[in-house]
């Protein structure tokens, strides 16, 4: 639902990602701030500096994004899914070889890369590839700029103390609103409505209710993100990227099939269901 609205957002509306993404923490930030004052979120001291530097991962993060996938060219969607597998990759490194020395964190790391790389793979559809040099450096970039992103944030929490995760996700989102806040308006400025548009009910629903997607997706996203170990986290993620892989075919009647795709998907549903018997 989220990706209907943003589509209509964006289309009828010309509303770009750098306003849908300010909005997203807009209203994630609101919402949290409404349990705040219903006493449901404690105040409590968090290290500036650390929201800063994670706020700043997500504002790059954001920048990349916008550049790889522009709305121009439908396949850019495509190939920003393709380079996904680094983002698997360098939060694996990661955790291996830096934060824990070494010490397994479950699932294991040789169950998660597959995952990733086959998921990325059920994406790769030569026919529907559409990109810029720009878009494509910014592709390549954007899962190196997720995984510092979420490690960033990771990182913050839990030098805090682990404190009241509503607590840090109500500061949290008001600096990446601070750190999105300007370039959200010279986009939202930089818009143009048509005046010709046609507008159907669904058009005036996703609209009026995209608010409502944005704050279920955000603060899932962040609770997810905080509450589960990267190795969890990410194997959500590429499951979450698998079920689109399919969706997209089924939304497309098998329009553009290949077998490297389908077989991609076919090993990335076996990788799921190893780590699924693993652990029950």
């Amino acid at each position: 639902m989220l990706s209907a609205a943003h589509n209509v957002l964006y289309f009828v509306l010309d509303i770009k990602l750098f306003v849908t993404s300010f909005l997203q923490y807009l209203f994630t930030f609101l919402f949290l701030h409404l349990l705040k004052f219903a006493n449901f979120v404690p105040i409590v001291q968090i290290p500036k500096m650390q929201l800063f530097y994670a706020a700043g991962a997500k504002f790059v993060e954001t920048i990349l994004a916008a550049f790889a996938n522009s709305h121009n060219r439908t396949g850019e969607l495509y190939l920003v899914r393709v380079f996904d597998f680094f983002f698997t990759f360098s939060i694996v490194f990661y955790h291996t070889f830096r934060a824990k020395h070494g010490v397994p964190m479950k699932p294991e790391s040789f169950l998660i890369i597959p995952l990733g790389l086959f998921v990325s793979i059920s994406w790769l559809e030569p026919g529907q590839l559409e990109y810029s040099a720009i878009s494509a450096i910014a592709a390549f970039l954007l899962p190196f700029a997720r995984a510092a992103s979420l490690i960033l944030l990771k990182n913050a929490f839990e030098s805090t103390g682990k404190v009241h995760l509503n607590a840090f996700c109500l500061e949290y989102t008001r600096y990446v609103c601070a750190f999105l806040a300007i370039p959200a308006l010279f986009s939202y400025l930089g818009s143009s409505v048509e005046v010709t548009a046609s507008w159907e009910s669904i058009d005036y629903v996703l609209m009026y209710l995209s608010f409502l997607y944005m704050i279920c997706n955000q603060y899932s996203d962040l609770w997810l993100s905080l509450s589960l170990n990267s190795n969890s986290y990410v194997t959500l993620d590429n499951t979450k990227y698998l079920l689109a892989s399919c969706a997209q075919w089924i939304i497309q009647n098998m329009a553009h099939p290949n077998i490297l795709a389908f077989g991609a998907k076919f090993v990335a549903f076996s990788c799921l269901f190893r780590i699924w018997t693993r652990f029950n």
